[in-house]
């Protein structure tokens, strides 16, 4: 990889090029397709969405990117929970307003499904892959890859599990590959789409 596909730290002046970046990577995402059903409006409520992850991510989490803010993910460490009063704080108190309440219930009740699993198999410190997005004109090219790899570098450095949820079928084995295992599948809401649970434990460091 060049110098711009190499991970990096993500700075305030990407946000307009993330943001672009998880509209396209999400646009046909199954969750996305069933929250915001109109093809011709998604972009739009993806896009004030998506603001509010990288907008907490800079705030309070761990946020790493690639190719100029065009692949990105977004981690929250341990000991930094999403609370309301951080969501709010990172703009998600207009986001109904500007989406849609009827959409915005949707989602939120996928990831109240979710929440629900998360508490259950991880009551301890942990890292959470809360959203990795890369444009699609980069794509299989081991960008994700080489983003999830830097997170779980520092969860293994400190020797703690990691935690993601994902919505895509294929998404299972590319996340098996880098050690995760699937906790438990589910359903968000009615004629949702189907979800899974991921954990990947720590690996022990070679002392150099």
């Amino acid at each position: 990889m060049n110098d711009s596909s190499a991970v990096a730290p993500f700075a305030r002046s990407m946000l307009d090029v993330a943001d672009d970046t998880l509209v396209a990577a999400f646009m046909d995402d199954s969750l996305f397709r069933w929250v915001f059903p109109d093809p011709a409006t998604r972009p739009r409520r993806l896009r004030r969405l998506n603001r509010v992850p990288l907008e907490y991510g800079l705030r309070y989490g761990y946020v790493r990117q690639s190719d100029e803010g065009r692949c990105v993910a977004i981690w929250i460490p341990p000991g930094e929970p999403m609370s309301p009063g951080r969501m709010v704080r990172s703009g998600m108190l207009a986001v109904p307003f500007r989406t849609g309440l009827g959409p915005m219930a949707r989602f939120g009740g996928a990831n109240g499904v979710m929440d629900k699993i998360h508490k259950r198999h991880m009551d301890g410190p942990h890292w959470e892959l809360l959203i990795v997005g890369v444009d699609p004109a980069l794509q299989g090219r081991g960008r994700g890859s080489a983003l999830v790899r830097d997170g779980l570098a520092r969860a293994d450095e400190a020797g703690l599990p990691c935690y993601l949820n994902t919505n895509t079928p294929a998404n299972v084995p590319f996340y098996e590959r880098l050690g995760f295992s699937v906790l438990e599948e589910a359903t968000l809401g009615k004629d949702g789409p189907t979800a899974w649970a991921m954990r990947r434990e720590a690996i022990a460091q070679t002392p150099a």
